[in-house]
């Protein structure tokens, strides 16, 4: 289990236990070479935010359990479809520090298996027989690959603004975490208020978490990331360190100056990390991030208190403070 299951959920933890078991129990069950190349990604298990935000939200209201577990599975599946899809597009090699499905099995398997996933996914959200899930799903995968566009049509666009790249990462990140809390309210039979503000607040928690994890690729280790630091510099993804850092910075010409290059070599991203962490622009953006987490936090004063709301709360915390 990572930290966040081992710290920070425990008020869910017999939840996270049986919602891995569910979800080995699910991939073992498929055919035989499918099985086999997702089995090594699940097992790597990663964060688990998004089914966490599904149980948590759920424990705000009255849900049925199995309607509950297939829900967070089945955003589970469909986010694991998306990272095969993205490490395919971005050619990585390893994701959470083992080898990517497609350097494993190939290219083509890899789309297949994606695309695999993506369906079953659907499916365990089509057994809970709740349109508004069904509808709430489909449009945040249409809004996710409309978002994966902008990222690609966006490559080494030094000269986006503020407004562009909230816009990219909302439809990139935010829109699955926002889905989660909101499907997680629907299971639990919430008001249309409440069920408001926990859309709400994963829209928020979304966008910080993507602005955090655009500082980590600035800052963490290599060990931390589980792939190099500055793997988005690499592929001409630009994140707000950098916006910022081009932005009135003493680092600014420097960073022009390497970025004019045609080509980045190894020492050229290098360069630009170690500019962008001199720039101060690391400091701007982590407050960007507190302040999305910030007002996530507010919307949840619609609770009465309790374990779940606490542990959401916290979770406002763990998303601009974690490492990895």
């Amino acid at each position: 289990m990572t930290v966040l299951v081992d710290e920070l959920l425990t008020p869910i933890a017999p939840e996270l236990v049986e919602f891995e078991r569910r979800l080995e129990e699910s991939v073992r069950a498929d055919f035989g070479p499918m099985a086999d190349a997702m089995e090594h990604i699940v097992r790597a298990g990663g964060k688990r935010l998004r089914p966490a935000l599904v149980l948590l939200s759920a424990a705000l209201g009255t849900p049925d359990r199995d309607h509950t577990f297939n829900l967070a599975m089945g955003i589970e599946f469909i986010h694991t479809a998306t990272l095969v899809h993205d490490d395919l597009i971005d050619d990585a090699l390893t994701r959470r520090g083992i080898t990517t499905i497609h350097e494993t099995v190939g290219v083509n398997p890899a789309i297949i298996i994606g695309d695999y996933y993506f369906a079953k996914g659907a499916n365990l959200l089509a057994s809970i027989g709740e349109p508004s899930i069904d509808l709430a799903i489909s449009n945040t995968v249409m809004t996710i690959c409309l978002g994966e566009l902008l990222q690609l049509t966006s490559r080494r666009d030094y000269e986006q603004t503020l407004e562009e790249y909230h816009r990219k990462i909302a439809r990139k990140t935010a829109a699955l975490v926002e889905t989660c809390c909101y499907c997680g309210a629907i299971v639990g039979q919430l008001d249309e208020r409440r069920t408001e503000a926990l859309r709400q607040y994963g829209y928020l928690i979304g966008m910080a978490f993507q602005i955090a994890d655009d500082v980590l690729d600035y800052t963490a280790t290599a060990a931390e990331l589980g792939k190099p630091v500055g793997a988005d510099l690499r592929q001409g993804t630009v994140t707000l360190p950098l916006m910022l850092a081009l932005d009135e910075s003493p680092s600014a010409p420097a960073l022009q100056e390497v970025l004019a290059h045609e080509v980045l070599t190894d020492e050229d991203c290098e360069a630009v990390v170690r500019l962008v962490r001199q720039s101060g622009a690391i400091e701007r953006t982590e407050a960007q991030a507190h302040d999305f987490a910030q007002r996530a936090r507010a919307q949840l004063a619609a609770f009465d208190p309790s374990p779940a709301r606490a542990t959401l709360e916290q979770v406002c915390d763990y998303v601009v403070d974690r490492r990895t």
